[in-house]
């Protein structure tokens, strides 16, 4: 995720990826995987905090789909910070993961894991989620 390589310096954010379109792509991958396959996605925080935090929600989502938590999946998005944009990656990453749930199988179960260096909050992020059930 990011800015499209090989683009001009003039127009490069006009190339960038996009908080919506970017969740659009991985949930269809995430409906698109069997029992044991593996979604991987490198983010970049320092380009887009915004699809950066909007990634990881979506992934912590997908574990949280068999929480026994009050609330479930949803009470885990509702508990999703407000940040500073208004509400919109909460909003983004519940219709993802209403999708998820509405549209795959029902006892899908994820495994998922952020990794990313300590000390260094802008540097790239890789999340992966592998679907075990």
């Amino acid at each position: 995720l990011g800015y499209l390589p090989g683009g001009t310096t003039d127009n490069y954010k006009e190339t960038q990826t996009q908080t919506q379109t970017t969740l659009n792509s991985i949930t269809d991958a995430s409906l698109l995987l069997r029992v044991g396959g593996l979604l991987s996605v490198m983010t970049y925080p320092g380009s887009n905090l915004e699809e950066s935090r909007a990634v990881e929600h979506f992934a912590e989502g997908l574990a949280m789909l068999t929480t026994r938590d009050v609330g479930g999946w949803r009470g885990y998005v509702d508990g999703i910070p407000e940040y500073d944009d208004g509400g919109s990656i909460r909003e983004i990453v519940s219709r993802a993961l209403a999708r998820v749930v509405s549209e795959g199988s029902k006892k899908q179960t994820w495994r998922v894991f952020l990794h990313k260096p300590l000390g260094r909050p802008l540097s790239p992020v890789l999340v992966t989620a592998m679907r075990i059930k």
